[in-house]
């Protein structure tokens, strides 16, 4: 595997954090940020109001099988981009000892880049970021041929499958 492979998911997570930054953190105050600029400023520190997203489901729930570890989180959010370009699932504070992040599709307008309207099955070469924490367990799902995210055509629920970036099998499914 190439350097390239973990500096790719790198950029993809912190994407997917900058993204799931405007979704809100569940606990029922509704914020929208500005995603990060060329400057690199922090999703904090670019507070700016935006319509990024739109918001559709504060009920968003996980469930996720690490090794032989079974998490379930709860009171998520869901957000889903502009004409359904992406969609974004976020449970619990990002870098927290809890929390679920999951996006699919075009969250950055990236020319041929795979949009998540419709659903489908999204795997490597589409942009697809499966994170988290629960009781003391960290997971980051890899992204290779045999990791998959399979999403309804609603963009409300799906279900994941392939292996972390520690070598675990993971699996699990969400919902908004």
């Amino acid at each position: 595997m190439s350097r390239t492979v973990p500096r790719l998911t790198a950029v993809i997570l912190a994407l997917a954090l900058v993204v799931l930054a405007a979704c809100g953190d569940g606990g029922g105050e509704e914020t929208t940020q500005t995603p990060a600029g060329p400057t690199g400023a922090t999703p904090t520190q670019a507070a700016t109001p935006t319509p990024a997203g739109s918001e559709f489901s504060s009920s968003a729930t996980a469930s996720v099988k690490v090794g032989d570890k079974t998490l379930t989180l709860e009171n998520g959010t869901c957000a889903k981009g502009p004409d359904d370009a992406w969609l974004g699932v976020s449970i619990g504070q990002v870098d927290s000892a809890e929390y679920f992040v999951l996006l699919v599709g075009n969250s950055a307008g990236q020319e041929g880049a795979r949009s998540a309207k419709g659903g489908g099955e999204f795997t490597d070469g589409d942009i697809v970021v499966v994170t988290g924490a629960k009781d003391g367990t960290t997971f980051s799902m890899r992204l290779s041929e045999e990791d998959k995210v399979t999403v309804a055509e609603d963009l409300e629920s799906g279900e994941f499958v392939g292996t972390t970036t520690n070598g675990e099998p993971i699996s699990g499914s969400f919902a908004c």
